[in-house]
């Protein structure tokens, strides 16, 4: 990460200098931090993506949601967060919205262990629970490549040939997804079982915020597809970034 990174990621906590010296110096295990935002604290790895990870929510805020949204969802009660990482859109919707209560599911055992240490932290177990499974359109086993933090992804053993692959349970989340008033989705690929499975046409959640991948895709177009998806559930959508490997991110909401 560029210094000007490091910076401006030091500058989203409170203890700045303490932050950017982690960063330069990348010690090992976590490190912990009070947000400027809210206060709220929050464990770091600076030996991983941590600190990107922590910039897309709380310096791109890639996760507030547009007008439309905000309007359609009021106070969310029901936050679901698929790929839930270390924690980050926890943090965001826990303290955006206090009624709500916030369900995450992420099984690379590293990144939940973070997570975990997060909702400790601030003594927010009551609100805020981690499945530790991969989530998925059915219970299941899945193979899992982990410990490549936010990169971390479903595998189909077959076909690829990541290093290090592990056998991880899935849980079926469309009954899930179905009650939420909020889900955040980005499970690298995974989300097209999801869109795919005729449950979620039938009753898909309020809003809904994800990013979108070329693995896995039906479609030779990620955007197109996911849109399409969106679309035959009743969802009206809007583009929030795209890159030139057709990763992107969206919102969609009931109109």
């Amino acid at each position: 990460m560029p210094a000007t990174a490091r910076v401006i990621c030091a500058r989203l906590v409170r203890e700045s200098p303490r932050f950017f010296a982690g960063e330069l110096l990348r010690p090992s295990g976590m490190r912990t931090y009070h947000l400027q935002e809210n206060g709220l604290r929050v464990a770091i790895r600076h030996r991983a993506d941590d600190a990107a990870t922590l910039a897309e929510v709380f310096y791109h805020r890639w996760y507030d949601p547009p007008a439309d949204v905000a309007r359609t969802i009021g106070e969310p009660r029901a936050v679901l967060d698929l790929g839930a990482n270390i924690g980050m859109f926890g943090v965001l919707s826990i303290a955006r919205w206090p009624g709500s209560k916030i369900v995450g599911y992420e099984p690379d055992t590293a990144n939940a262990a973070v997570h975990e240490r997060t909702i400790a932290l601030n003594g927010l177990g009551h609100r805020w629970s981690l499945v530790a499974a991969a989530a998925g359109p059915r219970d299941d086993e899945v193979h899992f490549a982990g410990g490549l933090g936010a990169s971390s992804h479903v595998i189909d053993a077959r076909k690829d040939a990541t290093p290090g692959g592990i056998v991880v349970a899935q849980r079926d989340v469309m009954g899930a997804i179905a009650t939420a008033d909020l889900v955040k989705i980005d499970i690298e690929g995974g989300e097209w079982q999801i869109l795919g499975d005729p449950r979620f046409a039938a009753d898909p959640p309020r809003a809904l915020v994800m990013e979108y991948h070329p693995e896995g895709c039906p479609d030779s177009d990620p955007r197109a597809a996911a849109e399409r998806a969106l679309a035959a559930a009743g969802l009206r959508t809007a583009l929030i970034w795209q890159n030139d490997d057709g990763v992107g991110m969206l919102w969609a909401w009931r109109p």
